[in-house]
């Protein structure tokens, strides 16, 4: 063998498969174009460039079944057996021999930085047996990447006779899950990143089995929908875990609110939650100010300039603060039209409507909250004739004005709401805060909320063109929502790969090209990504336990979870405990006993807890 000729990746796969065999490739078969099966009598196959003169024949060569993919150029293709290395290497047309690396940013990047390759070796944990479920945009029921293993889809968005879990939308099973499409292609994307199954693209848990609701995105039906999932899960005597990729700020951010609340009361042994954090850490959508007893102060926001079908018709604030403060509040225009100050109103309507030149204002300023004691005051702007005028919102720079007529805490927390898919207001100067960007669910106390971490800024399209976004590789991605929680909560609880990976795309789903990564794939990045990475690494746990507790699962991800540059165990609101490291947790579940799991004809006995079988 002349070595001389061979890239040197190649080379050390070749010594390694002299002194291993197959296994000794599996350390190179993310890396380079290596085909090693062990259920297959072929031998290993490599993928190969040779570089060679122009004209030279190399047609001989199929005598020892090295298949040249051309009969000129300089720099061709080639598959071979590895056993064949050496002959091709004494061929004297041929000047090199390059590994074909994997060069289209997937899934093979992600895992990657999260050891998730090496937790697989250590563990052999797939998924099987375990429900991920998916609360969603839908699923592509045709792609091939969730093949047999799609269970049910509960379609809220269809008419129908609904389930047990509420009388609305149509369950679907068999063939007609084929009637639920996924449209917007989010739900597709997420549930491929969790469990996906594709030799390049796929997922974390390839042998979960999916249960998927396809939501109106209301509050309520995505609760109804927990409750379907770990419902149908538990009738089948599986372990579940749920993912939402969605959020908003209309609640409390301290998990008192109504779809929070569910997700603990759902939660338990074998039934765990994922939620995404959210996409808002670059936008002003948070302010903070201290009041004094006597004060005044001043929070400024934006309302943009728009025209046309995108024109901002309607803008909202949604405040929080103590129940043992009492404050007044009044809001100005930009061309200083004022609101008279409104104060807690306790009995009757809460909401006062004032016509100013410039627009409509609505205040609501109700007694305490029930749910955890504080008081909630929510702004409404609106057009000067009404919120269906065509004309919009007055844009400039309003202005919330806040009283304090009995302070004992005195800080005013502030969320920016909209009715659309681009932000509507924007808080500017002293009051903006960086901060509590996580809402529900992600506030939920049971739930695993994941931050998002940059692995990969640069990827090739289906066109072979060289795409780049302007995030910093190997760093906390600047998009993703911090915490902590208004009550002091610490969230998130942990980071996982979530700038432009790739997973599945929906066939009835449009995508910008950039994005097309490959035919049924597509890069994409967000929160949303972040989360089924989490999801899927559940999935695995619960494989090896499915009776881990919420806490447990976030202990152990706690546990082997790291802030690059600071000691184990630190917080960062927007790292949570850092960026997961599978390869540890895979360490630490070598040395902890697996439960002992017995199946009987009427029950399934895991450890000492004991279930019935149903079918």
């Amino acid at each position: 063998m002349k070595y001389e000729k061979i890239a040197p990746g190649l080379v050390v796969a070749w010594d390694d498969y002299q002194q291993k065999g197959p296994d000794g490739l599996v350390p190179h078969m993310r890396s380079l174009g290596l085909v090693s099966e062990k259920s297959s009598p072929k031998p290993p196959r490599a993928v190969v460039f040779i570089r060679c003169g122009e004209q030279a024949g190399l047609e001989h060569l199929a005598e020892r079944k090295i298949r040249v993919n051309q009969s000129k150029g300089s720099v061709r293709t080639a598959f071979l057996p590895l056993e064949e290395l050496d002959v091709l290497s004494e061929e004297p047309a041929v000047e090199r021999i390059i590994p074909s690396r994997y060069l289209q940013p997937a899934m093979d990047f992600a895992p990657g930085k999260v050891h998730l390759p090496e937790f697989r070796i250590k563990t052999d944990l797939s998924g099987k047996g375990v429900v991920i479920g998916v609360i969603d945009s839908g699923i592509d029921p045709k792609h091939p990447a969730f093949k047999g293993r799609l269970l049910r889809i509960w379609d809220q968005t269809l008419r129908g006779p609904g389930v047990q879990e509420g009388d609305y939308g149509a369950e679907f099973t068999g063939e007609l899950m084929q009637v639920s499409r996924d449209d917007n292609g989010h739900g597709t994307h997420v549930a491929g990143i969790a469990a996906g199954a594709d030799a390049t693209f796929g997922g974390v848990a390839p042998g979960a089995d999916l249960i998927v609701v396809k939501t109106s995105f209301q509050e309520a039906h995505i609760a109804d929908g927990i409750r379907y999932i770990f419902r149908v899960a538990s009738e089948l005597s599986r372990p579940a875990v749920v993912n939402l990729s969605l959020g908003g700020h209309g609640d409390a951010h301290d998990g008192s609110d109504s779809l929070s609340q569910i997700i603990d009361a759902e939660s338990g042994p074998g039934r765990i939650v994922c939620c995404a954090a959210g996409n808002e850490g670059n936008d002003n959508i948070h302010a903070q100010i201290a009041v004094p007893q006597g004060g005044t102060r001043t929070v400024l926001f934006h309302i943009p300039v728009s025209y046309g079908e995108d024109a901002v018709r309607f803008a909202a604030l949604n405040g929080w603060y103590s129940g043992r403060d009492k404050f007044e509040i009044a809001v100005r225009s930009p061309g200083g039209f004022q609101t008279p100050y409104q104060g807690i109103i306790e009995s009757g309507s809460a909401v006062r409507t004032y016509d100013l030149q410039e627009g409509r204002v609505r205040i609501s300023t109700p007694g305490p909250d029930p749910t955890n004691g504080d008081h909630n005051l929510l702004i409404e702007i609106l057009s000067r004739s009404g919120q269906d005028s065509p004309q919009p919102v007055t844009p400039g720079t309003w202005r919330l004005r806040l009283h304090g007529v009995e302070v004992n805490r005195g800080q005013v927390d502030i969320w920016a709401l909209d009715n659309s898919e681009q932000l509507n207001v924007l808080f500017v100067g002293r009051s903006v805060q960086d901060t509590m960007k996580i809402g529900s669910p992600g506030a939920a106390a049971s739930a695993i909320t994941v931050a998002s971490y940059t692995t990969k800024t640069r990827w090739r399209d289906a066109k072979n063109n060289l795409q780049e976004v302007g995030l910093e590789v190997d760093d906390i991605s600047d998009f993703s929502s911090e915490g902590p929680l208004r009550d002091g909560g610490q969230k998130p609880e942990v980071a996982a790969p979530g700038a432009m990976i790739v997973s599945a795309l929906s066939a009835d789903s449009q995508v910008p090209p950039a994005y097309l990564v490959a035919t049924g794939y597509r890069a994409d990045a967000g929160t949303s990504m972040a989360a089924p990475f989490i999801t899927g690494l559940v999935a695995l746990l619960l494989e090896r336990d499915p009776q881990l507790e919420p806490e447990t699962v976030k202990a152990l991800l706690r546990a082997n979870s790291q802030i690059p540059g600071q000691p184990p165990g630190t917080f960062d609101s927007k790292w949570g405990y850092g960026l997961i490291d599978a390869f540890g947790l895979a360490k630490k579940l070598e040395s902890a006993p697996r439960p002992q799991i017995i199946v009987e004809d009427d029950k399934v006995q895991i450890g000492n807890v004991v279930l019935p079988t149903k079918s």
